[in-house]
C-alpha cells in the first residue's frame, strides 16, 4: 500500500495534520524573525541612550520619558548647560504624529523627532543615520523634514513630496536608508520647528505661550546631554541630579541595565511562544503515527507473525 493511498484514504486527516505541521513550522519562522527585529530595535535604542545622558521629567524612564511625562523648562535646560563636565545640551521634543497614529509593522509607532541632528553627532556610541535620498539635516527654520524608511513608506512620499502633520503641511528634504531601529519610524525635524508643532497642537501650551512676557519657550520633552572629553559619564549624571531638581536622570550604564532587562522579558515571551508551537507541531505528528498504529494492529501483527522485524513494520507505518 503506497504512502499516497493512504493520504487519498484519509484525506481530512492528512489535510489537518499537514496544516498542523505548517502552522508549527510558519510559526518558528515568524517568531525567529520577530525576535531578530526586536532584538535589533532595542540593540539600536541601547547604542542611543548609552552615547548620551538622557534626562527628562521627573518620574520618567530611560525610553518612555522622551515622549511621556513632564517638560523640561527653558530654566532646567540652562541649569543642564552649567553643570560642570557637560559639553552640550541638545534638547528633544518627541510627540506621536498624529492623536490617532498608525501602526507601523513590528516597529514604533510613527513619532515627530525634533532635535538639532548635527548635535547628535556627538553620541558616543550611535553613528548618525544614512540617507537613502536628498539630505539628512533639514535647513533650520524651514518647514522641511527628514523621514525615516518605514515612515516614508507607509505614507507613500518620497524625496521632495510633501506631508502633513498635524495639520501642517512639510516638504520632505529626505529619507533614510532601513536601520530595522527606532530611526525607521522617527520624522525628524529641527528642534525651533518640532517645539511650534507640539504648543500649536496643545491648547494649553499654546495659552500660555501666548500670555504676555511668558518664559515659557524654549521647552522640551527630553535632552540629551553630553559630556566633555575626559569626563566619566556616570560621575556627570550624579552631578546633574545633585544640582538640578525635578529631573530623571538616565546615565549610559542605567540606560544599558533598563534595556538589557527589557531584551531578556522580550526573548523569553518570543522562545516561550516558540516552545508552544514546536509542541504543537510535534502532537501533531505523534497524533498521526499514534493513529497509524491504532488502525493497523492486526497487519502489524500479521507481519510480525511472518517474520517482519520491528525496523521493517516501522519503515512500513513511516
Amino acid at each position: 500500500m503506497s504512502p499516497l493511498h493512504d493520504v487519498r484514504r484519509r484525506p481530512v486527516r492528512s489535510a489537518l495534520t499537514a496544516a498542523g505541521i505548517a502552522i508549527g513550522v510558519t510559526a518558528l519562522v515568524l517568531l525567529g524573525a520577530l525576535a531578530e527585529k526586536l532584538g535589533r530595535l532595542v540593540e539600536g535604542g541601547r547604542d542611543f541612550a548609552t552615547g548620551q545622558i538622557t534626562v527628562s521629567g521627573s518620574g520618567t524612564g530611560a525610553v518612555t520619558g522622551m515622549t511621556r511625562g513632564g517638560l523640561l523648562s527653558r530654566e532646567q535646560l540652562a541649569a543642564l548647560g552649567a553643570v560642570p563636565g557637560v559639553a552640550l545640551v541638545a534638547p528633544v521634543v518627541m510627540f506621536p504624529v498624529s492623536d490617532t497614529p498608525a501602526t507601523l509593522p513590528f516597529t514604533l509607532a510613527p513619532l515627530v523627532f525634533g532635535v538639532d541632528l548635527a548635535a547628535l553627532e556627538r553620541n558616543r556610541r550611535s553613528p548618525p543615520p544614512r540617507v537613502r535620498s536628498g539630505r539628512l539635516v533639514p535647513t533650520p527654520g524651514s518647514d522641511e523634514v527628514v523621514l525615516g524608511s518605514q515612515v516614508a513608506r507607509h505614507f507613500r512620499v518620497d524625496t521632495d513630496a510633501t506631508i502633513a502633520i498635524r495639520g501642517k503641511t512639510f516638504r520632505v528634504a529626505g529619507v533614510l536608508e532601513p536601520t530595522l531601529t527606532g530611526p525607521d519610524s522617527f520624522v525628524f525635524m529641527p528642534f525651533a520647528t518640532a517645539e511650534s508643532l507640539l504648543v500649536e497642537s496643545e491648547p494649553l501650551l499654546r495659552r500660555l505661550a501666548m500670555v504676555p512676557g511668558s518664559t515659557l519657550l524654549p521647552i522640551a520633552t527630553a535632552a540629551a546631554v553630553f559630556w566633555a572629553d575626559g569626563e566619566d559619564p556616570e560621575a556627570v549624571a550624579a552631578r546633574i541630579r545633585e544640582r538640578v531638581d525635578h529631573l530623571s536622570v538616565v546615565s549610559p550604564a542605567d540606560a544599558a541595565k533598563q534595556l538589557d532587562r527589557s531584551l531578556v522579558v522580550l526573548n523569553s515571551v518570543i522562545v516561550g511562544s516558540a516552545l508552544v508551537a514546536l509542541v504543537v507541531a510535534s502532537l501533531a505528528v505523534t497524533n498521526t503515527m499514534f493513529t497509524a498504529v491504532v488502525e493497523r494492529r492486526r497487519e502489524i501483527g500479521l507481519r510480525r507473525v511472518v517474520g517482519a522485524t520491528r525496523r521493517q513494520v516501522v519503515g512500513w507505518l513511516v
